[in-house]
């Protein structure tokens, strides 16, 4: 009667453990954007990856500060609004997952950088590098996380001047505030928290907490991007 309980059982537990393991989630799709140049300013080279969840990584080398310093890699992980990443996806199956030349071939135009813009997913790879694009979808791309990418840099020097710079503050606040008004500081909340920092800090000069309280106000909520221009 024990075998037989215990074959029983056997029974019971095999098709449990026969059971095939779970097969891992499939990769999320991605939207990359790279940037090199050596002259570049304030990165000399970055990488912004977007997954469809609105995860972002970013990674960036900074340009050379006084006697060289300050070109220690960088890194941040965010999430990004759901009108930004709704922007990049929608353009980037707009331009074909990026399997094109929209690389400008006219004359005399400006070095700024090699560029690339690469799409992945289970079932659809595409990228294309550019220095300038005529194409107005490549071109708000490239705005957008050119944006992004200086939002990061004011952030990270924000943090430095709040321990090392405080009177040099109120100067570094408007020139965010300027770049944001001209559409050119994206994803500001990613920065909120080093904004907050300052605007709510007694021993602050006066007008660098107004500064740091009028960015805070532009924010219309967590997640929200910046207003942009509309399409030309």
């Amino acid at each position: 009667m024990r075998l037989c309980s215990a074959f029983v059982a056997l029974l019971l537990v095999l098709p449990a453990s026969a059971q095939p393991a779970a097969a891992p989630a499939a990769a999320q799709p991605t939207v990359t954007f790279v940037f090199d140049w050596s002259q570049g300013i304030p990165w000399q080279a970055y990488s912004i990856t977007v997954r469809a969840d609105g995860g972002t990584h970013f990674q960036g080398t900074p340009a050379p500060g006084k006697a060289g310093r300050d070109t220690d890699l960088f890194q941040q992980d965010f999430t990004m609004s759901e009108a930004n990443r709704s922007k990049i996806f929608d353009l980037a199956k707009k331009l074909n997952y990026f399997q094109g030349d929209f690389d400008s071939r006219l004359k005399h135009i400006a070095q700024t950088g090699r560029k690339m813009l690469e799409y992945n997913s289970a079932d659809k790879h595409g990228s294309t590098s550019y220095n300038w694009s005529q194409n107005a979808d490549v071109q708000e791309l490239s705005r957008l996380f050119v944006a992004i990418a200086n939002t990061l840099d004011y952030g990270r020097k924000l943090s430095f001047q709040y321990r090392f710079d405080k009177l040099g503050m109120d100067a570094r606040l408007n020139e965010l505030e300027y770049i944001r008004a001209n559409h050119y500081a994206e994803e500001l909340n990613v920065i909120a928290p080093i904004l907050r920092q300052i605007a709510d800090d007694p021993d602050m000069m006066h007008i660098s907490r107004q500064t740091a309280q009028h960015l805070l106000r532009t924010l219309s909520g967590p997640g929200q991007p910046n207003a942009t221009p509309a399409q030309p």
